[in-house]
């Protein structure tokens, strides 16, 4: 019924708009055209004036029928294609009502080896100031997740899972909104991690608790990753719910296991 009701709705605006707007309006035009009269806005003004109701009359009857079948076609047209807008629409609302919920479901659930939470990206609760140090433990995060089965980092959520949002990491930014803090997770990703692990994470943002929090879908690197602070190159893996550091050694035996 929604679907109908839309189409008919736009089937009588076109119809309307058409039979009672553009109808005059092209009658008027028509007068100037082959009266050869100069335009100006006072006498349209004026000739609309003279000729509006006579647009209306049987002897009009012809122009009438067809510019009142046009409009009722556009009013088809564009009802149909208003319908299946809403119907897109309305689809991804209730994907991303969906999501939320499972958001909400997971932050309940607690970190594991699939899920870390983060505060911040740059703001520290303790000092209560910017600290750019912060972004080294998300590139480990990543890279840890990157390194072994994949996962989601939550950030704007403390350890406990409470939602403590996105406020106070915006306010370290230059463009203080989603798109600033996707660009400069993206930028802690590239320059701690390579341009190409760009590729393998997805960011996406939600509503929790009234607080909004960003999540990080980190997929599975089929090659190493490491973590290059400008002094040290490190490789980390998730083991449980912690990320941690492998030495050379300890590396090189991950990878040769990684792939038997």
């Amino acid at each position: 019924m929604g679907k109908i009701k839309i189409i008919l709705i736009h089937l009588l605006l076109g119809t309307g708009v058409f039979y009672f707007l553009v109808h005059p309006f092209t009658m008027v035009l028509y007068w100037f055209e082959y009266s050869n009269t100069p335009f100006s806005t006072s006498l349209f003004l004026e000739i609309l004036n003279e000729r509006f109701m006579e647009s209306f009359s049987f002897n009009m009857k012809g122009m009438t029928i067809l510019l009142t079948l046009f409009g009722s076609v556009l009013g088809l047209v564009s009802g149909f294609f208003w319908s299946q807008l809403k119907k897109k629409s309305d689809l991804i609302s209730v994907q991303q009502r969906l999501l939320q919920r499972d958001i909400a479901e997971i932050i309940a659930d607690g970190e594991n080896e699939k899920v870390e939470f983060k505060s911040s990206i740059r703001y520290d609760y303790f000092r209560k100031a910017t600290n750019r140090d912060l972004e080294i433990v998300i590139a480990k995060t990543i890279v840890g997740f990157m390194n072994t089965k994949g996962g989601k980092l939550i950030i704007g959520v403390d350890d406990e899972g409470n939602t403590l949002g996105l406020e106070n990491d915006y306010k370290t930014l230059k463009h203080k909104n989603k798109d600033g803090y996707e660009r400069a997770i993206f930028r802690i990703i590239s320059t701690q991690l390579g341009h190409e692990a760009c590729f393998s994470n997805h960011i996406s943002f939600y509503v929790i608790n009234e607080k909004e929090i960003c999540v990080v879908d980190i997929e599975p690197s089929k090659e190493p990753v490491y973590v290059n602070d400008g002094t040290n190159t490190t490789f980390y893996v998730r083991t449980g719910n912690a990320t941690y550091p492998l030495t050379v050694k300890e590396t090189v035996d991950y990878l040769k296991t990684k792939k038997t």
